[in-house]
């Protein structure tokens, strides 16, 4: 068994179990995807741009291009009763991901992903919540669009609020990628130190640690990781994009519910693997991949910066 961040094109993913190790370590120290999952609070939609410089190196030169990936997020909750103890949640994930420049040896141009979301909500006591999402996503390049670019995922989280400060929250899930299966184990928690500091994310897919400088002014350290696959037509393959990007932000509150969010950021790991359509793993447990899977077709993207702008709405408890 190996790390699904680890390929072997001769030795160059062996140096990515360092890599790994090193965003893992970061992520414990500081103590996944779906609004209102891993925050100090409710996220109803999220609009983000991100823009990455980069770079394949190849014996006759290097390759240089840039990607650029548009987000769109929302959810909404449809409250069943009157004290909003239970409520359904509506809502979905759109994203374009697009790579510009001269890029041969990374023969993907552009792919696209839409994703519905359907949840329920319950509150089993005063300190206990149990949430289920039911999450199809069609990712493809969008050439050919058929059925089989359809994959089902399910989650369900457990959030126990222990005081008014700490919530702990324990999160298990199926989906389907085009590698085969991934089962999600993730813990979380959201923890307000004072009235300055706060920490929530759920481990291994995010990590933030806020300080607020004033009451519209934030700024910290955030962890984001991305796990996608998507399915290319014309070449019958099928492109995995697994990311994690540690870096700083600082976010500003246009209004006491609308918030923008600036982010620099460091890939420690980016790995953008073309495979044929037949070369499957047994599965994944998150990260972590069961079988003996066929080296990627194309060579490695170099890691490097990240940059990325947000705008998202938000209800914040205590916050008016």
């Amino acid at each position: 068994m190996k790390s699904g961040y680890q390929r072997s094109i001769q030795s160059r993913y062996r140096a990515k179990q360092i890599d790994l190790l090193t965003a893992f370590v970061i992520a414990i120290i500081t103590l996944l995807s779906g609004p209102a999952f891993s925050q100090g609070y409710i996220e109803g939609v999220n609009i983000s741009y991100e823009h990455m410089p980069m770079k394949i190196e190849t014996p006759h030169g290097d390759q240089k291009f840039t990607g650029s990936n548009f987000k769109i997020a929302t959810t909404i909750p449809i409250f069943l009763t009157p004290n909003k103890s239970k409520y359904l949640l509506v809502g979905g994930n759109l994203e374009a991901f697009n790579f510009s420049g001269t890029h041969p040896d990374f023969d993907v141009k552009r792919v696209y992903s839409i994703s519905p979301t359907l949840g329920y909500s319950t509150m089993v006591n005063r300190s206990f919540n149990l949430t289920f999402l039911f999450t199809p996503t069609m990712n493809s390049d969008y050439k050919d669009v058929k059925t089989a670019d359809i994959n089902f995922g399910a989650v369900v989280r457990g959030s126990w609020k222990v005081s008014e400060n700490l919530t702990w929250r324990g999160i298990l899930g199926y989906r389907r990628q085009f590698y085969g299966p991934q089962y999600v184990v993730l813990l979380g928690m959201d923890w307000k130190v004072n009235d300055k500091w706060r920490i929530f994310g759920d481990l291994p897919h995010s990590t933030t640690v806020s300080y607020a400088v004033n009451e519209k002014v934030n700024t910290g350290f955030n962890l984001f990781v991305q796990q996608s696959t998507y399915r290319l037509k014309n070449q019958q393959r099928y492109f995995e994009y697994n990311t994690v990007n540690p870096g700083l932000f600082a976010e500003y509150y246009v209004s006491p519910k609308w918030a923008v969010r600036a982010t620099a950021a460091y890939t420690l790991i980016r790995n953008m693997e073309i495979y044929n359509k037949n070369d499957k793993a047994d599965g994944f447990i998150d990260f972590y991949e069961m079988g003996d899977r066929k080296d990627p077709l194309n060579p490695e993207v170099a890691s490097g910066l990240s940059f990325r702008i947000g705008l998202s709405y938000r209800i914040v408890p205590g916050r008016r």
